[in-house]
């Protein structure tokens, strides 16, 4: 039986600014977790598992960057979207960004 996803957010590494490394956390109905980085998907057995992982790695919740986090690291941040895309394979195109793409001189 094919799993439905209930929850999708988008995390930044936090050690990798000004430079955009995003992962995926995907939470289903059965209440299993996916992180995907870009070149590798972890699996788990909950969200909590799956956050701790993240949190870990040094990634922060992008819902939760605000206007403080845009002057501290002098990013945009209200103007960058996460990554779209049907595929995986295409969502892994899209997983880092230099920061010259989206920071003006």
């Amino acid at each position: 039986m094919k799993k439905s996803v209930t929850k999708e957010e988008w995390w930044l590494m936090d050690c990798s600014f000004p430079d955009l490394q995003w992962a995926r956390l995907r939470v289903y109905d059965d209440n299993s977790a996916e992180v995907f980085y870009g070149s590798r998907c972890s699996n788990h057995k909950n969200e909590e598992s799956a956050c701790s992982e993240l949190v870990d790695d040094e990634y922060v919740k992008f819902s939760d960057l605000d206007q403080d986090d845009e002057e501290y690291y002098g990013i945009p941040f209200s103007k960058i979207y996460p990554p779209s895309g049907t595929t995986d394979e295409v969502l892994k195109e899209q997983m880092y960004v230099s920061s010259g793409i989206y920071l003006n001189p």
